[in-house]
């Protein structure tokens, strides 16, 4: 097996590791073509195993990267979420890291994000883990403890029911596009908080917008907008069903994720920072493929009746 046959081989696998490390499609992307350049230079007869060596130099290149990253967050424009990554339903499977975990992942500092990543997700020892991030074995397990600990403290299960998922995002989308403020307020958890990534670039709230009063009051102007001004499709990102909106130059404008509580809506993650939109920019390539579609208008209109029959009965 040559050189380009054993990076096409175990691609998917070195992406991840760059992906959960970063959180950025296209840092990944960079990454792995620095990892094939290095991959070059070394001498590959001395190397035992290429996937531990390669997934290994993936780690470290991600990591500083990272830790560079943490630095421009602090200066960022408003709320920071990760870059989504376009996916087919049938491709999606348990390993997958959500968007929201992702976001969880995000209140964790570099050392402790990428040895919980290493650690739990990829199966790597500490001895490697503390080359990677410059610390002994021991300092590393402390580090993941306190990872856990930290995480344990917020995380809740993200795994809601599929089905589930995907029609409250249908109703969700529904109600915005008819200004439904019925129906939002029957959706959407009275703590609810919806979050707006436009990194400066575009206009998008620059704090988190909190309550339910306040998420409608935001969905209906945003929403009326995008009506307006964005061609709609459904498809499936990070292991979770989401809106992608497409301007009037067929560029993307935001990918919208929603997070559920029991059967209700309680958060809103809306991501239209241009820069972290790359993997969706060719609708037509994504439509063919299977990644995005058109709303299925039948199942709309049955949808929004048996909303206002339901409505109108309680």
């Amino acid at each position: 097996m040559n050189d380009l046959d054993s990076f096409l081989e175990w691609k998917p696998y070195l992406f991840s590791i760059a992906y959960r490390i970063t959180g950025s499609y296209v840092d990944a992307e960079d990454i792995l073509q620095e990892s094939y350049l290095r991959w070059l230079s070394v001498n590959q007869n001395k190397v035992l195993n290429p996937k531990s060596y390669w997934g290994s130099i993936v780690a470290r290149l991600a990591f500083d990267l990272l830790k560079k990253a943490s630095r421009k967050k602090e200066t960022y424009i408003g709320p920071y979420l990760p870059e989504p990554i376009p996916e087919k339903l049938e491709g999606i499977d348990e390993e997958k890291i959500n968007f929201a975990f992702l976001v969880l992942l995000e209140t964790l500092n570099p050392f402790e994000r990428a040895v919980l990543i290493l650690r739990e997700s990829f199966d790597f020892d500490f001895d490697s883990i503390s080359k990677i991030i410059g610390k002994t074995p021991d300092h590393s397990r402390k580090i993941l403890s306190r990872a856990k600990q930290a995480l344990k403290q917020r995380k809740k299960k993200f795994e809601p029911d599929p089905k589930l998922h995907a029609k409250l995002l249908m109703e969700f989308s529904l109600a915005c596009v008819k200004q439904d403020t019925q129906t939002l307020t029957k959706l959407l958890k009275e703590e609810v908080v919806a979050y707006s990534d436009g990194g400066g670039k575009v206009h998008a709230a620059r704090i988190p917008i909190p309550g339910i009063v306040r998420v409608i009051t935001f969905l209906k102007q945003t929403s009326k907008k995008a009506t307006a001004s964005s061609d709609v499709y459904f498809g499936y990102a990070n292991g979770e069903p989401v809106l992608v909106g497409y301007g009037n130059d067929g560029l993307p404008n935001f990918v919208q994720f929603i997070s559920i509580d029991g059967n209700q809506i309680s958060k809103i993650y809306t991501i239209a920072n241009p820069d972290k939109l790359k993997g969706f920019q060719n609708s037509e390539h994504l439509r063919k493929l299977g990644y995005i579609r058109k709303p299925n208008l039948v199942y709309f209109l049955l949808l929004y009746l048996q909303n206002k029959i339901k409505a109108f009965l309680n």
